[in-house]
């Protein structure tokens, strides 16, 4: 029996939640003709995840955030941006945390955002994940 060591990503474990939406008849009918980045940076943690959605299609990235350039727009070419500790995007993605909690978050600045209106697509792929 081989020893399975490798390690896990943060964009690996955003990857496995949000990639099942690719199978999804309703996710491709919404998204065919839009495209969209949020970057997903957990501040305690070495990597993002740069979420892509193109014309239907989902791809998750991983980005060291060990250097603020990575994390720049301009670099990564993101359109929505939040941040906050791995423990509460493992919240926010499993669905234990209602929208005025997050908004509580956002307000008290346990989340950070850049451009709120693509946020709202993120909650959008949250719930198409959990119908």
């Amino acid at each position: 029996m081989a020893n399975d060591n490798r390690v896990t990503t943060f964009a690996d474990a955003i990857a496995n939640i949000y990639m099942p939406l690719n199978n999804k008849a309703k996710f491709k009918e919404k998204y065919r003709e839009d495209t969209f980045k949020i970057l997903l940076n957990p501040k305690d943690g070495k990597f993002a995840a740069l979420i892509t959605v193109d014309k239907g299609i989902l791809t998750v990235n991983s980005i060291e955030n060990t250097s603020k350039k990575n994390l720049d727009q301009k670099f990564s070419g993101w359109d929505g941006f939040m941040q906050t500790t791995k423990e509460l995007f493992s919240a926010i993605g499993r669905g234990e945390l209602p929208s005025n909690e997050i908004v509580k978050k956002v307000v008290t600045r346990k989340i950070k955002v850049k451009n709120t209106k693509i946020l709202v697509k993120f909650a959008e792929l949250g719930a198409l994940l959990r119908e």
